[in-house]
């Protein structure tokens, strides 16, 4: 059984004097969105909003200093699009594979600096710069030693901040991370776990037709 997670009540007394250029930012923007046809969802609208731009927006205006995108499919035209945002961007050309390939290929990208991995999903637009802050808030204030995952009403969401030592290990449950996914994996792996209180937004995907009416 996993360990019990500590709930964070959302009350900003962050470690103060923290760099927080010490988590990196990685947006998965790489897959191939089957389940929505020949469409690239991230590059449809919401309420008139194109689902990228959102999810950089929201990204760029919270407190994160290390952000940077992963893509693949449909590089060229995403490439368009983050011409107009400051982030590193970074190709996988193996993104047919599947989603473990861009958490494994952010490890290419992770400087001297960096202690916590945050892994944001690219088609979450309702994450917002508060839940994003929160998240880094709770993660700085448990000593960037505990994964660190947004909760609303009790169900755990994205995107989730991890200790770059326990990132390092995760990355070597090959099979596991494949047929579970990233937060499965962590849930199962006996690890401990910190929740920051957030908004419904860190519940919410945009995977098919369905999600944008």
């Amino acid at each position: 059984m996993p360990k019990k997670s500590k709930i964070y009540n959302g009350r900003v007394e962050r470690k103060l004097e923290q760099p927080l250029n010490k988590v990196a930012c990685f947006i998965l923007a790489a897959g191939m969105s089957k389940r929505m046809g020949s469409e690239n969802k991230l590059l449809k609208k919401y309420k008139n909003k194109i689902i990228i731009n959102q999810t950089l927006k929201n990204h760029s205006e919270s407190k994160l200093e290390k952000l940077n995108i992963i893509i693949g499919h449909d590089k060229e035209s995403l490439k368009d699009t983050l011409k107009n945002f400051q982030i590193g961007v970074i190709e996988n050309d193996n993104y047919m594979s599947g989603m473990l390939s861009s958490i494994k290929r952010i490890n290419d990208y992770i400087d001297n600096e960096v202690t916590g991995i945050m892994i944001s999903l690219a088609d979450m637009p309702l994450v917002s710069s508060k839940d994003i802050n929160s998240i880094l808030d709770t993660f700085l204030l448990h000593d960037e030693k505990k994964i660190c995952i947004p909760e609303f009403n009790g169900r755990l969401g994205n995107p989730i901040i991890i200790p770059l030592e326990i990132y390092k290990k995760i990355i070597q449950y090959e099979n596991l991370l494949k047929d579970k996914g990233l937060k499965s994996t962590i849930l199962d792996g006996k690890f401990d776990i910190v929740r920051a209180r957030s908004s419904s937004g860190v519940l919410k995907d945009f995977d098919t037709q369905k999600d944008f009416n």
